[in-house]
């Protein structure tokens, strides 16, 4: 029945697809619902840390339940896209701003959460469906290169100078924007140039299909997935900030551990993003699938749920001023 739970990963697509068929005010839905809502409810409801016993970890190892939830994400987002490309052609026929910007804004949402999130989980699978998978989602958002140097670059390379997407103790957020999608481009055509001529070519075969069909769409879909990316850098941003690993030699770091990714154990981001909130764990072992991650006591904790973190985030000065004391330990190292 603990299964159960993670239908509540089915509020953020609903809030989407208010967003997407609502205009004007509640067209913001899903903005309002991600980062407005939950933050609030995070805010009272107790943390949950405990770990699964080895019986219910091999339980749910069997279940199919949990990679179906996961799966049905993915014609969510399609059927987002869909609803886009109608709804916006419309908005812009009318002259409805507010209404245009609130669906770039559930796109963008859908983006980040219905795509690339689950592109992440799906794409740690050894299971060559489920890469591919994600690979098409990807190409959805136009982030192609995150599958490659998610898994070969960022996760070798994780709390280091080296990785593109560890933020750096005192970096802010919008440098580390830049720096984190140069880094990814570079390195995805450096570790595997053929695949990323493959998702490069079907992003822009993606776009030419936008454009055929609903051509006043086109700059809209780019600005959605653009925000979705940007989401995605956000979350990169916070589970990394400022953790190092130590050098043990001239070419060897020492091994991830869950003390190099901040963790949060708050229920709705839990729940909501399939226990990605749970990264202590994911970088130990990023093999294990999310319905198995445990809570680690050496790991770092977030003061709060991802959706307010990601919002600390965006105001630099309150971001250090509540995370960098959490830090100096590890930064005078």
């Amino acid at each position: 029945m603990t299964g159960l739970r993670y239908l509540l990963a089915l509020l953020l697509p609903a809030s989407i697809y208010v967003g997407l068929l609502a205009d004007g005010f509640w067209s913001f839905a899903a903005l309002g619902f991600a980062f407005g809502v939950v933050p609030l409810l995070e805010a009272v409801l107790p943390t949950f840390a405990a770990n699964l016993s080895e019986a219910q970890r091999a339980e749910r190892l069997r279940q199919p339940w949990y990679d179906l939830l996961v799966v049905a994400q993915i014609p969510l987002h399609l059927g987002a896209i869909a609803i886009f490309l109608k709804v916006v052609p419309e908005d812009r026929a009318a002259g409805d701003l507010t209404s245009l910007v609130g669906h770039i804004a559930a796109m963008g949402v859908s983006c980040g959460s219905l795509a690339i999130n689950i592109a992440h989980e799906l794409g740690h699978r050894p299971n060559a469906t489920y890469q591919r998978l994600a690979q098409g989602l990807l190409v959805t958002t136009l982030y192609g290169q995150f599958f490659i140097d998610h898994n070969l670059g960022h996760h070798k390379n994780v709390a280091t100078p080296e990785d593109a997407s560890t933020a750096r103790y005192g970096e802010v957020l919008y440098a580390f924007w830049l720096r984190s999608m140069l880094g990814v481009w570079r390195t995805a055509w450096r570790l595997k140039p053929g695949l990323m001529g493959v998702l490069f070519g079907a992003e822009l075969a993606f776009l030419s299909g936008i454009w055929a069909y609903a051509p006043t769409a086109l700059v809209p879909l780019l600005l959605s997935a653009l925000l979705g990316i940007l989401l995605l850098e956000t979350v990169n941003y916070i589970e990394h900030y400022g953790l190092l690993r130590q050098k043990v030699s001239a070419n060897r770091y020492e091994n991830a551990q869950p003390a190099h990714s901040w963790n949060s154990n708050h229920p709705l981001g839990r729940f909501m993003l399939f226990e990605l909130t749970r990264h202590s764990d994911h970088h130990a072992h990023p093999h294990k699938s999310y319905p198995v991650l445990d809570h680690y006591d050496e790991a770092p904790q977030m003061p709060a749920g991802y959706p307010a973190m990601m919002v600390l985030a965006a105001l630099p000065p309150l971001w250090f001023r509540v995370m960098n004391p959490r830090l100096k330990p590890v930064a005078s190292n």
